[in-house]
Formats: structure tokens, C-alpha cells, sequence
């Protein structure tokens, strides 16, 4: 059962559990817990009480050990939680015990998660896609969840007598992934289409960990008014804007959905179509919440999910957001260190418009290096060459002219490569007309 289920109109009282097991940095689990809090808000519920357990290992029927079990379900009655929200994912024996006990609602990280982005979904795709993620963690976990395996009478369209209820569910389940994987199937083909139209321009997908301020930097920049708050995952639905650089070049510009820890892989899954926006761009801008403990933490996490998504070496410019919340002596180091690490990098806070002007500059630097569209005239004779363009560009349409006795070749490339070439066949045309 889902937070939201549970009751939409008054905040639901929820208590958090976590285990810390050898090996983890005490640090950062601090920050998920803490993490964990705010999604809990941005789910609408209120935190009244929290338990973290030092264990060698996870029990491996409650979770937490029996005698923790116990402490927080004696404190049920004074603090009148409804949930228990684990930090960590609950297999569905544990999950089944721990509520047997508690007698209340329990809910796990990726359940939590999935439950947001329900919550958050806006348009008929993004339902979609959170309704498949929602279907392949329940189906994977089924195998444990009924407490009862006795026999139903058979009905039309099942096996017949002697079917088991897990088995029902596990089919009506798997039939609805498959109608919804089919709808998500035609809408990947109306969004390749769609940026096929969009090949012209250079497209640039917004990227970063959830609340790092992507949104409000893509208001900014585009004069767009997408809804941007200060919760976690408030944007899942991609939004691509046109924008023309200084110099006039032709830019699409795409918000996209915020990356978490622990991101629940059904949900990169589901998103795959999403996700086209960040595996297709041509840059991307990594916008990072500075004012972060540990923000290194959070941008590891977002090149996480990149490379698991096959999007790892894409053009990044890296854009570090909320700068204005740094105070004391300890910002001016960070920056150091962080302008070392990336040195193309901004930093700005893009609720001031004073700071976007950083972020224009760059976007403009960052473009100018980028491979760009181009027609070339490459004599026939020119064999060498025209394998180096194969092997250095991207070749869109290649066509032999008779008359000119020449390849018009379309291609998109580097523009030092692109200069060099074209020096090239400047230089082999003048060499030719003088012998002739």
C-alpha cells in the first residue's frame, strides 16, 4: 500500500528505519536518512520519529533485529505513526513480517519513490511509465506476499481448478506490463520522429541530481514557466524549448527528471523514452546543488545513472546552482577545488537573473566545440580523405555528383576538423586547376 492510499488529505505520521551494516560510510547513510525525510515530505506525510540499527548483517526476517522490532512498535501508541519507511528496499517476506507485528502500513525506499513519482506524473506518458515500474517491482516480489496459498476455483481464461491466487496475480500483472510496454513502444516511435525533426538544431538536455534547481535554470534561460519547487522529483515529464546562442546558432533546450540515490532501476527502465532526451543530446548541462554537504556525492551519483543509461561520454558543462546559500570562508576553497576538477564549470544561482549571463557564456563556449552540421564537395580523387571524414564525423547523406566528379557528402563534425578539410580540398583544388 502506498503512502497515498492511505489517506491524500491528512499527512500521514510515518516513522523511518534504517540499518547500518560494516562497511558504510556513516556519513553519507546520515544524508539518505536525511534524504529519506524529504521524500517522505514530498510524499505528504510527517516524520514524528526515527531508529537507525548498527547490525553485522541484515535479519533476514524483520529487517532490523527482533528486539529494535520491538522498541519502535512499543513507541506506536505515543507517537501514533501509521507507516514504517525503510531506508533500504524490504524483501516481500520481511515486509509481510514487519507488518504482521507492527500492525500498520510499511513501505519501502523504492516503493516511496515509485509512490512520488505517481504523485508527479502529468502527462498520459510519464502514467505510463510510472504505472510500468510500479507493475515490475510488484511482480517480482509476489512470489512472497500472500500469506495464503489455497486453491480457487477455476475461471474463464484461467489454467482451471487448482490454480494458486499468486498465480493469477503474477499473469493479470504480466498482461498489463505487456499492453502498457506496447503503448510505451508507439510513443518512443512519435519521439524519434519527433527529434528526428530536431536533428538541425543542437540539443542540450538539462541533467542532475532531484531538487538541484534544473528547472528554475530552464525557466531562466528559456523564459519558460515550468513547475519548479523546492521538493524532491517535482519535474518527470521532459520539456524541450527552441533558444538561439548569441551567434545565432539553433539550440533545443530539454528539461528532464531528476536523479536520485539508489534510483530504482525499474524507473530508468520506464523512463527509457524520458531518457531519450539525455542519450540523445548532442551537450548536456549538469546542474549541481553546491550548497549540498556533499555535493561530490550527488554529482557521482547522477554519472552513475549516466553511464548506466550508455550516456557517460556525452559533452558535459557543468553548472553549480544555489551558490548565493555558501557562506563563511569555506566556498572560496570549494570552488577551488571544484573549478579544478571541471574546469568549464559555472557557478551561479539561477533565482538571480545577474548570474545567468555565466551560464549563457558558457552554454555559447560549450556549443562552439561541438561537432556541427556541414555540406562538403570532396573530389573523387580524393580516396584518403574521404575515409578520414568516415572515420572522424558523422556521415548523414553521401551522394556522387557526375558533373562536378565529386562526393556531396552531409556530415556533422568537429569544427577544427571540419576547418582542416576544408583546407584540404582548397588546396587540391588550387594544385589541380595549375597543372590543368
Amino acid at each position: 500500500m502506498s503512502l497515498t492510499e492511505v489517506n491524500k488529505k491528512i499527512k500521514e505520521r510515518v516513522f523511518l528505519v534504517g540499518v547500518i551494516t560494516p562497511g558504510t560510510d556513516l556519513q553519507e547513510y546520515d544524508e539518505t536518512v536525511s534524504e529519506l525525510e524529504s521524500l517522505c515530505e514530498t510524499a505528504n506525510a510527517v516524520v514524528v520519529g526515527k531508529a537507525v540499527q548498527k547490525l553485522n548483517k541484515i535479519n533476514s526476517a524483520t529487517f532490523v533485529g527482533s528486539g529494535k522490532l520491538r522498541e519502535i512498535i512499543e513507541q506506536k501508541d505515543d507517537l501514533k505513526f501509521d507507516t514504517l519507511v525503510f531506508n533500504d528496499n524490504l524483501s516481500p517476506s520481511q515486509a509481510r513480517n514487519i507488518a504482521e507485528r507492527a500492525k500498520c502500513n510499511v513501505v519501502d525506499r523504492t516503493e516511496l519513490i515509485l509512490d512520488i513519482f505517481a504523485q508527479h506524473a502529468r502527462t498520459g506518458q510519464s502514467r505510463l511509465q510510472v504505472e510500468l515500474a510500479q507493475l515490475e517491482y510488484n511482480y517480482s516480489r509476489l512470489r512472497n506476499m500472500w500469506q495464503h496459498l489455497s486453491r480457487i476455483e477455476g475461471v474463464m481464461g484461467s489454467k482451471g481448478p487448482g490454480e494458486k491466487q499468486i498465480e493469477l496475480d503474477r499473469r493479470e500483472i504480466k498482461k498489463r506490463i505487456v499492453i502498457l510496454k506496447k503503448r510505451l513502444k508507439d510513443i518512443k516511435k512519435e519521439t524519434i520522429i519527433k527529434r528526428n525533426k530536431r536533428k538541425k538544431y543542437y540539443n542540450i538536455a538539462f541533467v542532475g541530481y532531484t531538487n538541484a534547481g534544473k528547472s528554475t535554470l530552464f525557466n531562466r534561460l528559456t523564459g519558460e514557466n515550468i513547475y519548479a519547487d523546492d521538493k524532491l522529483f517535482a519535474t518527470l515529464d521532459s520539456t524541450a524549448r527552441k533558444l538561439y546562442s548569441k551567434t545565432g546558432k539553433k539550440l533545443v533546450v530539454s528539461d528532464t527528471v531528476g536523479f536520485i540515490r539508489k534510483l530504482p532501476h525499474q524507473l530508468i527502465s520506464s523512463f527509457h523514452s524520458t531518457l531519450m532526451e539525455v542519450t540523445e543530446a548532442d551537450m548536456l548541462i549538469h546542474v549541481a546543488d553546491i550548497s549540498q554537504a556533499r555535493v561530490l556525492d550527488t554529482i557521482n551519483a547522477v554519472e552513475n545513472v549516466l553511464k548506466e543509461i550508455n550516456a557517460w561520454d556525452i559533452p558535459t558543462l557543468t553548472v553549480f546552482n544555489k551558490s548565493d546559500l555558501l557562506t563563511g570562508l569555506k566556498p572560496a576553497f570549494l570552488k577551488k577545488k571544484l573549478k579544478t576538477m571541471y574546469p568549464d564549470s559555472v557557478f551561479i544561482s539561477a533565482k538571480y537573473d545577474e548570474t545567468i549571463n555565466a551560464v549563457t557564456e558558457a552554454i555559447e563556449k560549450a556549443v562552439n566545440r561541438l561537432n556541427q552540421c556541414a555540406e562538403l564537395k570532396v573530389p573523387a580523387d580524393m580516396g584518403g580523405l574521404i575515409s578520414f571524414i568516415h572515420a572522424n564525423s558523422e556521415v548523414s547523406e553521401k551522394e556522387f555528383c557526375d558533373k562536378e566528379n565529386a562526393w556531396i557528402i552531409k556530415l556533422r563534425i568537429e569544427p577544427d576538423v571540419l576547418g582542416n578539410i576544408k583546407k584540404q580540398i582548397e588546396k587540391h583544388n588550387v594544385l589541380k586547376s595549375i597543372k590543368s
